[in-house]
């Protein structure tokens, strides 16, 4: 009985149609035998496939269901809604339900039997990048902002204001559609002869490789190291000052100081969580990029149970990165004092007028009940 495989350039139609995150496009390069390669359809191909369509299918009911809870905190919440922090949230939020949505619809387009657009292909990925774009860069707003407070702490009103974060959201977001124009330029092959759907005419496909190279730069690599380095110096900054003031201060002076320093400890955790959290993220995904395009080290090549093993590895990392645009909620939670209590006095608040709601419906039950 044979077992029941698929070869490689079988597995690069089936998936370029289906548009899985195991796409193998471009790595049969840097196989050790690329005519020869079989994938086992039990293990990695069919690990890919299910981690791809969860991620895909589930992750954007979730981005709905919290992002929008942040909204409604921020939004019912004066104190929070007044704030900078609160232009950057509900910036973030958006985008990131528009992310995970935009690539549902995407997905479908290419996959369903029911309807199929080929002038909706390039709209959609226009839509996604520039979607994509202002949510990484929001979060690099976010990491250039608090730097350069903490290094100029004197000129604070400068660089943390409402208006002037709502001028840096609307500058990213025109920037982004602006930037993200480019993809609307390639041509879809709609041809009879073509099988695949989205797929460019063969004269962009070279167009299409540089465009890849430039949406990795831009979502990837360049915001990356941007919001490690500059949560870095914030992080080395404040713990300086506190440690010099900390060794200034005479006890009783220092314990007039407690509250102080209890908000610059929870900045410094915030910082610790969105730093490691973006990392977790996206740090995985772009080395798996940087080997998909430039290869192993030392020209290693992928022997069969390592391509599976890379395929696993692939699939999982751009799980996490899709997380990214879904998991806030919990993040500010966790790491947020003035968030939380907003969140549980909004439920809470929730609560006692249900409760007044059902008090009030009951006593004009019984009096329309009485005058019967």
């Amino acid at each position: 009985m044979m077992t029941p495989s698929i070869s490689l350039q079988q597995s690069k139609n089936w998936l370029s149609v289906t548009n899985k995150p195991t796409r193998l496009y471009g790595m049969d390069r840097f196989l050790c035998e690329p005519n020869s390669l079989v994938l086992n359809s039990s293990t990695a191909f069919h690990f890919s496939q299910t981690l791809s369509y969860t991620s895909i299918h589930a992750l954007p009911i979730l981005a709905l269901v919290t992002n929008s809870l942040i909204l409604l905190v921020v939004l019912k919440n004066s104190l929070l809604n007044r704030s900078p922090f609160a232009v950057y949230v509900k910036s973030m939020a958006i985008s990131d339900t528009l992310v995970l949505v935009l690539k549902l619809i995407s997905f479908e387009n290419k996959t369903s039997k029911a309807f199929y657009w080929p002038s909706m292909c390039t709209v959609l990925i226009f839509l996604s990048d520039a979607s994509t774009l202002l949510s990484v860069w929001t979060i690099v707003l976010i990491t250039v902002e608090r730097t350069l407070v903490v290094l100029f702490p004197l000129r604070i009103k400068k660089f943390v204001s409402v208006y002037c974060a709502q001028v840096l959201i609307i500058l990213v977001a025109m920037l982004s559609l602006m930037f993200s124009t480019r993809v609307l330029f390639i041509s879809i092959d709609i041809s009879p002869e073509q099988k695949k759907r989205c797929h460019p005419i063969s004269d962009w496909q070279n167009y299409r490789q540089l465009n890849a190279t430039i949406t990795e730069f831009t979502l990837c690599f360049i915001p990356l190291s941007i919001v490690i380095i500059g949560n870095c110096i914030t992080l080395y900054t404040v713990k300086r000052a506190a440690f010099r003031r900390h060794q200034n201060l005479t006890n009783h002076i220092y314990h007039r100081q407690r509250y102080s320093e209890t908000n610059e400890n929870q900045l410094i955790l915030m910082l610790l969580m969105v730093t490691l959290m973006f990392m977790i993220y996206f740090l995985p995904f772009t080395i798996v990029n940087v080997i998909s395009r430039w290869g192993l080290p030392f020209d290693l090549c992928f022997t069969q149970k390592s391509f599976e093993i890379y395929l696993i590895i692939r699939s999982l990392c751009e799980f996490l990165k899709d997380l990214n645009f879904c998991t806030n909620f919990i993040i500010y939670c966790i790491s947020g004092y003035r968030f939380r209590y907003a969140f549980f006095s909004l439920i809470h608040r929730s609560h006692r007028n249900r409760l007044l709601f059902n008090v009030r419906y009951s006593k004009n039950t019984k009096q329309h009940s009485g005058n019967i």
